[in-house]
């Protein structure tokens, strides 16, 4: 009934391995079993956040703040197209994220980016590119996408 990520399979199967995990391992995702067998009820995350080279996202509760590749829309399949200005969802209004709500919510929007910012700092940088773009993403703590550091890609 609630979103989890894929980071969550990671730390579940240890959990059904009876693996001993300790917090140095730094793993992001949430043990869902207490959830799966009724023990623990609600939301597994208070927020949920992904990055992919320039694109980035954030959800909580109903809202969902993305940024994309433009190529969704354009259907070029280009390098480098620039990614989407800042899209804010009601997803439980508008499950197929058609009314974008960031003019008349700036305050929400605000509020979003500075959690994923926070989420963001905590990161290390891509070790690698996206296959579809020559930037590699946002360097942690930044608000701008940066250009790779070594080569050409």
């Amino acid at each position: 009934e609630e979103p989890v990520i894929q980071l969550d399979l990671t730390v579940t199967t240890l959990a059904v391995a009876g693996a001993k995990v300790g917090p140095e391992a730094k793993l992001e995702g949430v043990n869902l079993l207490p959830f799966l067998r009724g023990e623990r009820s609600g939301s597994p995350h208070d927020i949920l956040c992904w990055r992919f080279g320039q694109q980035m996202a954030i959800r909580e509760g109903p809202f969902k703040l993305v940024r994309y590749d433009t190529n969704v829309e354009t259907q070029t399949g280009e390098f480098n197209q620039p990614v989407s200005p800042a899209r804010l969802y009601d997803l439980a209004a508008d499950i197929g994220e058609t009314h974008d709500l960031a003019a008349a919510r700036p305050d929400k929007v605000k509020e979003l980016q500075a959690a994923w910012d926070v989420w963001n700092a905590s990161n290390i940088r891509p070790g690698w590119p996206s296959a579809h773009e020559k930037l590699d993403g946002y360097e942690p703590g930044s608000s701008s996408p940066t250009k790779p550091t070594t080569g050409e890609y």
